[in-house]
């Protein structure tokens, strides 16, 4: 796997692939418990993919610039970029089941959003570890308790509001 040197480059994408994945599984398992109609479904996930895209970005550009007053080059914009472009891919990423088949089956019963979320945390957890030579676990543990409660407290929100529809 390719070595990302830059260090608000990686910021960036280890920012947005981690906020994409916790967010988009989040109203995943909330919503697909509400609806059957899965436009709804890629209706909200563009939407969190370019309002919370850019509203993060800019949040960490403004961040970077809070915490580095002197600071004049480019780290703040790079990390803003970055940050978009991935966790609007990695949002995205989540509809993939909906160019093959036009059905909320996957989404419902959380198979596809929660492997999903688990492989791509893995993979930057294994890339995080090894860049900072600590063990996984330090990184996977916790990621896997976030999603966890995450996915029980919005799909648990999901079935108690549909009772009310």
């Amino acid at each position: 796997m390719f070595e990302i040197t830059n260090k608000d480059a990686r910021q960036g994408i280890f920012f947005g692939i981690n906020s994409g994945i916790i967010t988009t599984v989040g109203l995943i398992a909330g919503m697909s418990q509400t609806t059957t109609n899965p436009i709804f479904i890629v209706i909200s996930v563009l939407s969190i993919a370019i309002s919370d895209g850019v509203g993060e970005a800019y949040g960490i550009f403004l961040s970077k610039k809070a915490e580095l007053t002197k600071d004049t080059g480019s780290g703040p914009l790079q990390s803003l970029i970055w940050l978009f472009i991935s966790k609007f891919l990695i949002v995205v990423s989540f509809l993939i089941p909906l160019i093959f088949y036009w059905n909320l089956k996957y989404y419902t019963n959380l198979i596809w959003p929660v492997v999903f979320s688990i492989i791509v945390l893995t993979i930057i957890d294994c890339r995080l570890s090894k860049i900072r030579n600590e063990p996984m676990t330090k990184y996977l543990i916790p990621h896997y308790v976030l999603l966890v409660v995450v996915v029980i407290l919005t799909k648990g929100i999901g079935v108690l509001l549909s009772k009310y529809n």
